[in-house]
């Protein structure tokens, strides 16, 4: 059973005296006392908090009292309906306005996370229309020369497209590749707002992303966003080729996200075997909490099926991701 909200709308002042529009969701009956996290979701410029509100809300009515969490979402300065000027873009200024609201009203006791950054240094932001009611926010890096022969489709860790993956992606960019960057929680939490997904969902969802890149993509997948990648190359063709790294499985673990009922249809090693002939990367990244389980990742390698390839690696670098498309682009 889902968890009735409470929505608080008001106003933080940042520290050169601007209005932020902001908005808590915390489960009903719950009081500041109560709370030990929360959970700030930022905007990207130039988008508001209205695709951020349907993030906050699957995530609170899902997580319940027990967390004792609230979700904090907020319009930066000249955008929505906070103050400011469309050329100011100093959103440091809003985040340390919004730590120092948080620690005076609730005390040092909360623990504060930011999720998301408020710019992309070298994407383009826009929300793709999907189907009534779902967007997927989609961070693009254009080619810096001729553009090569099919899109990347990146997907972020969970959660948080930081300045890490704009790097990368900016570097892919710089190296001829058309970029198409996404953070997949956010996607599936909008996606999800009308009731758990299937995997039948999952494919018209890819199919609509596939036709507005204009070709099949390659499809880049970090922890947990890897799992969503290698389950969209095995029911769709579109998907030219898949790099999985780090955790997959654990993806789908979300009652809020993926329909119980169809439960079996998102196990990865009953249907990785689908992707061949597209070539197929899984990646275990060292020393990473979520780098991945060797077992797992050497099962689901034994269930694919040619051109395939398991690597173990420290860093995602843009060389190392840079190298596996150029393998990928070899087979197929």
């Amino acid at each position: 059973m889902l968890t009735e909200l409470h929505e608080e709308h008001f106003g933080i002042l940042t520290d050169d005296q601007l209005y932020l529009d902001c908005m808590l969701i915390r489960a009903e009956g719950t009081a500041d006392r109560d709370l030990r996290v929360i959970r700030v979701w930022v905007p990207k410029f130039p988008l508001t908090k209205s695709s951020t509100i349907v993030c906050a809300r699957q995530e609170m009515a899902a997580r319940g009292q027990v967390y004792r969490e609230a979700h904090l979402v907020f319009d930066l300065r000249g955008s929505g309906e906070s103050d400011g000027s469309a050329d100011d873009t100093d959103y440091e200024v809003d985040l340390r306005s919004i730590k120092a609201w948080a620690e005076e009203r609730f005390g040092a006791a909360v623990k504060l996370s930011f999720h998301g950054t408020p710019t992309s240094r070298f994407g383009r932001i826009n929300l793709l229309p999907l189907r009534s009611g779902v967007v997927m926010e989609s961070y693009y890096f254009p080619p810096h020369n001729a553009v090569a022969d099919r899109p990347v489709l990146y997907l972020s860790a969970f959660g948080n497209f930081d300045h890490t993956d704009d790097i990368r992606c900016a570097a892919l960019a710089r190296s001829g590749f058309e970029v198409f960057g996404l953070d997949p929680l956010r996607y599936l939490l909008h996606a999800s707002s009308h009731g758990p997904l299937t995997p039948d969902d999952l494919a018209r969802d890819f199919e609509t992303v596939a036709d507005i890149v204009g070709r099949s993509p390659r499809l880049i997948g970090l922890p947990l966003g890897a799992g969503l990648a290698l389950l969209w190359a095995s029911i769709h063709p579109a998907a030219a080729g898949v790099i999985a790294i780090g955790q997959a499985q654990n993806a789908f673990q979300a009652a809020h996200l993926f329909s119980a009922e169809q439960k079996a249809r998102f196990d990865l090693a009953a249907c990785i075997g689908a992707i061949a002939p597209r070539p197929l990367v899984l990646v275990w990244q060292e020393n990473h909490p979520l780098g991945g389980n060797p077992q797992e990742l050497a099962a689901l390698f034994q269930r694919a099926a040619e051109p395939k390839r398991i690597e173990k690696t420290a860093e995602i670098s843009p060389q190392f991701l840079e190298n596996l498309l150029g393998w990928i682009a070899q087979k197929w």
